[in-house]
């Protein structure tokens, strides 16, 4: 296997060691539909895309609640 090619997915073990979160974090994104998945037979994938998009979508969202936190 090339180790050259970029990953475009990810088991959710392995996207949590990328991210540095919580596998159980990560199941629980999931399981609420938070996290799309895709499922290719037995296994879960998270493509890298999603997991990016995910990561956005988090990170804004914690900046508008410290931003109107500080605005009280």
């Amino acid at each position: 296997m090339n180790r050259n090619l970029p990953r475009v997915a990810y088991r959710p073990r392995e996207a949590a060691e990328v991210t540095g979160l919580s596998l159980r974090f990560l199941y629980y994104a999931i399981q609420h539909k938070d996290l799309p998945t895709v499922r290719v037979g037995r296994c879960r994938l998270i493509t890298e895309k999603a997991l990016r998009e995910w990561l956005e979508r988090k990170t804004e969202a914690s900046l508008e609640t410290r931003v109107e936190g500080s605005s009280q």
